[in-house]
């Protein structure tokens, strides 16, 4: 059974609305999203975005009339069935949901505009998100229906996911890594070194353990270990990731990235 979920709603100062959702495919069933948007949580809605391909999960919505990123906006996504396309599944209408206080409003806009800012142009750094899959059309190489689990080690066509593809499409972002701490960790092999690094990025898009994190200007790459959100008056304004570096060995090097 397919299902799908609005994970967030965010405005993006000044330009647009930044739309994330989130689609529970177990059969890999799951066939292009349709992103609509109301007044009104009731309706009627219209169709802003048609055909959003499988490899996609947000939608900037810049075409926000004459009431701008202030107005009330509700959201919802429909996903198809490629399977049987008189079958639709619907999302629940979302909104940003400190719209109705003002002040906590006008407290997420400036947090989020000094964090760019400083990012951007003090002290970040471009980076590409590659948000792992969890559902949808399984692995042909490796995947293996029977102990649902991956039969190869290293596999070039999900990257150890199982789920064809295996990371969306790449989206850059900016963001800064922390100083490194090494955590000591004891296994049958002995004691092994674990270094994990502090990772700081805007609150969009919402990135979650086991998706990679890539400087782009060295091609390092990163396993999220851990997600921490840093809320100011109880608004998100921005992830605090715990970051392990891969090995250069690791399946998740050979996942193609534009790095110019």
């Amino acid at each position: 059974m397919i299902t799908a979920k609005i994970e967030r709603v965010i405005p993006v100062y000044p330009e647009y609305m930044h739309i994330q959702w989130s689609v529970l495919d177990p059969n890999g069933a799951a066939g292009p999203v349709t992103v609509m948007k109301s007044g009104s949580p009731d309706g009627p809605f219209t169709v802003v975005a048609e055909n959003v391909p499988n490899d996609s999960y947000f939608f900037q919505d810049y075409d926000l009339g004459t009431g701008g990123l202030s107005q009330n906006i509700w959201y919802r996504v429909q996903v198809t069935s490629s399977v049987s396309p008189d079958l639709t599944v619907i999302s629940e209408p979302v909104t940003v949901e400190y719209k109705a206080q003002p002040h906590r409003f006008r407290i997420a806009r400036k947090a989020r505009r000094d964090l760019y800012i400083t990012l951007s142009r003090l002290n970040g750094t471009v980076f590409i998100v590659l948000k792992r899959k969890r559902s949808g059309p399984r692995c042909t190489t490796c995947y293996n229906p029977f102990t649902q689990d991956s039969v190869l080690s290293q596999c070039g066509e999900c990257y150890g996911t199982t789920y064809t593809g295996g990371y969306f499409d790449p989206v850059s972002i900016w963001g800064k890594i922390d100083p490194t701490a090494s955590n000591m960790q004891f296994g049958l092999q002995g004691i092994s070194e674990n270094n994990i690094s502090g990772f700081i990025c805007m609150d969009y898009p919402l990135i979650e353990v086991e998706d990679i994190i890539v400087e782009k200007q060295t091609n390092r790459r990163y396993k999220v270990v851990r997600n921490m959100q840093t809320e100011a008056s109880r608004i998100t304004v921005h992830q605090d990731l715990q970051i392990s570096e891969l090995a250069r060995t690791a399946s998740e090097y050979s996942i193609p990235v534009s790095l110019s």
